[in-house]
């Protein structure tokens, strides 16, 4: 671990623990932040590769519909 970070964790260690979970709560919404940004990233790397990125929501949503109504149709066969 370097140095600079021995320093801040020693820093946060000296919060008050009201300013501790704030400060982990910020941490975590980075976190969920980054997380999201990087799926999105990949999503469209996905959809550009299959040429998918420019579709509507229209036709993305019927294209769903029609998935769920085969897989439905083979799931739940009656």
């Amino acid at each position: 671990m370097s140095l600079c970070i021995d320093e801040l964790a020693t820093k946060i260690a000296s919060f008050d623990p009201v300013d501790q979970d704030a400060l982990w709560e910020k941490v975590a919404a980075l976190n969920v932040q980054r997380g999201l940004k990087n799926l999105s990233q990949k999503y469209r790397a996905r959809l550009a590769a299959e040429g998918k990125l420019d579709q509507t929501a229209d036709t993305v949503m019927a294209e769903l519909k029609k998935l769920r109504e085969e897989i439905a149709a083979n799931d739940y066969r009656t």
